[in-house]
């Protein structure tokens, strides 16, 4: 087990070369580096939650193995795992999550790896500090404040990827056969046609919101909205309710 261990560790290492001791290597996508990825990021993230020190050189592996989509799925999965005992986080964790979710959401962006920013995306909204300026006033603050300008925000193509990635995670019953479609009395096949589209307007309602906070443009956003209320068969008055969340854009 040693001797696998430290092969993995090989690999893990071998992957930042020569050139000041940082460059990737981008050949050694392989399970054993995978691996040393997902265990990186645990510890990463634990410290990150912890409050223990991250070293200069934890920081700069923490940007080089970024790098690869490994890194970042299992970065995106851990902090996902803090949300239920960490939404209310301290100010040198809040400005750490801060830091490193800018650098995954860029490389993110470069290699148009979207689902690790959809989870990232909602945990802007989710992790928060509780800033105080005297003993009375408070003032409750989410990562997106400070996370607003990520390029990957811009990009119609994240937020289609996205909501699309929602649905299908939201509807986990199996698509009915058509035989067994067929069989199924009117009533049913209105109500299952309801249930769809009352699961889409409430999806899209999240993310029309989730963009107005990121300032996106309203041309942006109305586009956003047309688009996906056609794939999912909104009616006129449920696309104009969420139309008119972007009237005092």
């Amino acid at each position: 087990m040693a001797v696998a261990a430290d092969a993995r560790r090989d690999v893990f290492e071998d992957s930042l070369n020569e050139n000041n001791g940082y460059e990737i290597d981008y050949e050694a996508e392989t399970s054993a580096f995978t691996n040393e990825c997902k265990e990186f990021m645990n510890k990463f993230v634990s410290k990150i939650f912890s409050g223990s020190e991250i070293t200069q050189e934890e920081k700069a592996q923490f940007g080089v193995i970024c790098q690869h989509s490994p890194a970042r799925r299992w970065f995106a999965r851990y902090i996902n795992m803090q949300r239920g005992e960490n939404k209310c986080v301290d100010e040198i964790t809040f400005f750490r999550l801060v830091q490193y979710f800018a650098t995954v959401l860029f490389e993110c962006h470069q290699a148009d790896d979207f689902p690790p920013a959809k989870t990232l995306m909602n945990m802007c909204f989710t992790f928060c500090h509780v800033f105080r300026a005297g003993k009375t006033v408070e003032r409750k603050e989410f990562l997106q404040v400070y996370l607003r300008d990520q390029p990957i925000w811009r990009a119609l193509r994240f937020w289609n990827a996205a909501f699309l990635d929602s649905v299908h995670s939201e509807n986990h019953s199996p698509t009915l056969p058509r035989s067994d479609w067929n069989n199924l009395s009117e009533n049913d096949k209105h109500d299952k046609k309801e249930h769809h589209k009352n699961s889409i307007f409430g999806q899209l309602g999240t993310f029309a919101n989730n963009m107005k906070a990121f300032g996106l443009p309203k041309s942006t956003c109305q586009e956003f909205i047309q688009k996906m209320s056609v794939i999912g068969e909104l009616d006129k008055e449920q696309i104009a309710l969420l139309q008119k969340t972007f009237e005092d854009s």
